[in-house]
């Protein structure tokens, strides 16, 4: 696939990502670690299955660590399918530090295409306003939660906008 591919899925993704998180704050974190517990079972189930499928027809008969992290996978997923809650934390600095991420990265595409066509100021606004909003939550996650989340789900909507206009007048 290529960039263009890539960058109207990266933005779309992110809309979606925004909307939902708009929508319903109080649910979406519970069902996003719950979902990345479910897919640390399949996939320790899987390297499992694979393992034992292998070890049956001898292909390799060498010591191998692939049951300890299988299970040690599948015990993760539990934990984090079962208990949400506990993880929302780590999760809340994960989303700050990819807000962070992403106004960094705008600000320094739209510096870099500055260097060859004059960049309204306009265009960095949203970008500062990501960084900004990816330093709340790192300083601050637990205060509003509901509050950060919304503020997230405006801030990833904004990026999707923003990376597809981008996109669109300086390709």
């Amino acid at each position: 696939m290529g960039t263009i591919q890539w960058t109207l899925i990266r933005s779309v993704f992110a809309i979606v990502l925004g909307i939902v998180t708009v929508k319903w704050p109080d649910q979406v974190l519970g069902y996003i670690v719950s979902i990345i517990g479910i897919m640390f079972i399949a996939t320790g189930i899987v390297a499992l299955l694979n393992y034992f499928s292998r070890r049956k027809k001898a292909i390799s008969k060498s010591f191998s660590y692939i049951p300890v992290e299988s299970i040690g996978s599948i015990l993760l997923g539990l934990c984090l399918a079962l208990m949400p809650t506990v993880f929302i934390g780590f999760l809340m600095y994960v989303l700050g530090f990819l807000l962070l991420l992403a106004g960094i990265f705008q600000i320094l595409t739209l510096a870099s295409i500055q260097r060859n066509t004059t960049v309204a100021l306009f265009f960095y606004l949203f970008p500062i306003l990501i960084l900004i909003t990816g330093i709340i939550i790192l300083i601050n996650p637990f205060d509003s939660m509901n509050t950060v989340l919304i503020v997230f789900g405006i801030a990833a909507i904004v990026y999707g906008v923003i990376d597809i206009i981008n996109y669109f007048k300086f390709r």
